[in-house]
């Protein structure tokens, strides 16, 4: 399959989305296997987790940015979906998070003051909800992980983990904006590893 893909693309830092999606270009599928186990390591140092991830931002911007000429285009089709969902992620709500922090922050310091009708602390309470029940829907999926304690972990989650994750995109986007206007190669980084 590598091989009728034409192989990697060196400027792909995250090759596993790129690789993806030039196998839906052919017309081939990948499938979910519900029952296959794998093990991976994890960053054991926020650090070695802030490199990785922002290796990931960067990466997947460029395989938006690739593809995006594609995407109302016929031949574009297969990867449609996928496509739309990373623009959703890296620009729809990564932007959305920034100006909404960034409007709360303001807003308790008493700077600034929404007249907007209908618009209030309620919304970035329903904001929070939908984050905890949609997340909560989804690893429900999987046996034995409906549980209180998994709730609890996913409203620290929001408070901890999606908060860092837009520093990650945001660094993610800076960095990669910068490199191409200075004409940089985009460094592999690869993610420390302990024993």
């Amino acid at each position: 399959m590598l091989e009728k893909v034409g192989g990697w693309d060196v400027k792909a830092l995250a090759e596993d989305t790129e690789i993806s999606f030039r196998v839906y270009m052919r017309g081939y599928r990948i499938k979910f296997q519900p029952k296959a186990v794998t093990w991976e390591q994890e960053p054991q140092t926020l650090g070695v987790w802030f490199h990785q991830r922002t290796r990931w931002v960067k990466g997947n911007i460029y395989v938006i940015l690739k593809n995006t000429k594609l995407l109302f285009k016929k031949v574009g089709r297969p990867i449609r979906f996928d496509l739309l969902y990373f623009l959703s992620i890296y620009f729809l709500l990564m932007t959305s998070l920034v100006l909404s922090d960034t409007v709360f922050v303001l807003s308790v310091a008493g700077y600034v003051h929404s007249d907007l009708k209908g618009f209030s602390n309620w919304l970035w309470l329903l904001a929070i909800i939908l984050f905890i029940v949609s997340t909560y829907i989804t690893i429900t999926t999987e046996k034995g992980e409906m549980s209180f304690s998994n709730l609890l972990i996913i409203i620290l989650m929001y408070i901890t983990y999606s908060q860092m994750w837009l520093a990650v995109a945001v660094y993610g986007m800076v960095g990669y904006i910068r490199e191409q206007v200075f004409h940089q190669q985009a460094r592999w980084y690869k993610t420390k590893r302990y024993q």
